[in-house]
């Protein structure tokens, strides 16, 4: 499987920045995959995501779910914060 963000190089500067999970995100494709496979009412395993060294198998639908999710997320903390709802 090929890596998306090569997290081997973490940065421990980012990591104070950013949070103790930022240099451990990453997305492993599945470099076997067919088109056929890709193409297919199935729901193939694309590859793995890898958060806090644990991984996750995920489909292309489910990466999707979790993209709208996280960005649904910001959005709400960032409103939080305008409205001024944050301690």
């Amino acid at each position: 499987m090929g890596s998306v963000n090569n997290t081997a190089a973490q940065n421990k500067d980012k990591t104070r920045r950013y949070g103790a999970l930022y240099s451990s995100i990453d997305f492993e494709y599945n470099d076997n995959l067919t088109a056929k496979e890709f193409e297919s009412k199935e729901a193939p395993v694309v590859g793995k995501l890898w958060i806090g060294g644990k991984s996750f198998n995920v489909t292309y639908t489910e990466l999707g779910q979790i993209a709208s999710t996280l960005r649904e997320a910001q959005g709400v903390v960032n409103k939080m914060h305008k409205l001024r709802m944050l301690r």
